[in-house]
């Protein structure tokens, strides 16, 4: 069984941003975040194999962008058995009736947002937006029969695969 943990901080493309000597502007998006995007786009163009790489990329770009406009990332962990795969998303503070999620064949997006305490908060290292993640899968899934449940601020997502791969024993001769 396989285990990924997903996740990059938004230091990730500052800290690269500024080794480079480029900077950002006032919408929070850096001249190595626009180049990644163009790249992106241009490799689209020229291969359809590239297309595939192009999405990742967009992906985890957007995934960035969505923290630096001030949600946070969600944690994950995704694992992998034989028949499906298993999303394991922290939510803390989150109600199921603000869990937006939604599947393709290939990524998983979430989005949700806790309620607002009442008091003034003398620390708060959640953002008041909320937390938004998008994943691309590694494996193609069967979206229509995704299942999900949430328990104590953990959103368990459970996603069949497209394809199951049992291994067979051949004879040698």
């Amino acid at each position: 069984m396989a285990v990924f943990r997903v996740r990059k901080s938004k230091r990730f493309y500052e800290n690269n941003a500024s080794i480079l000597g480029m900077r950002s502007d006032s919408t929070g998006s850096s001249d190595l975040e626009r180049m990644i995007g163009k790249a992106a786009v241009e490799a689209a163009r020229v291969s359809g194999q590239a297309s595939q790489v192009a999405k990742r990329v967009l992906r985890e770009v957007s995934s960035e962008m969505a923290e630096s406009k001030g949600y946070d990332l969600a944690a994950i962990d995704l694992i992998e058995t034989n028949e499906e795969l298993i999303a394991i998303i922290a939510l803390p503070g989150a109600s199921k009736d603000n869990i937006d999620l939604r599947v393709t064949e290939d990524s998983l997006y979430v989005e949700a947002k806790a309620p607002a305490r009442e008091g003034r908060y003398l620390r708060r290292d959640t953002s008041p937006l909320g937390m938004r993640q998008e994943i691309h899968l590694p494996v193609e899934i069967k979206p229509e029969q995704v299942k999900a449940s949430f328990n104590d601020g953990i959103l368990e997502v459970h996603l069949p695969k497209l394809v199951v791969v049992n291994a067979q024993r051949v004879q040698v001769d």
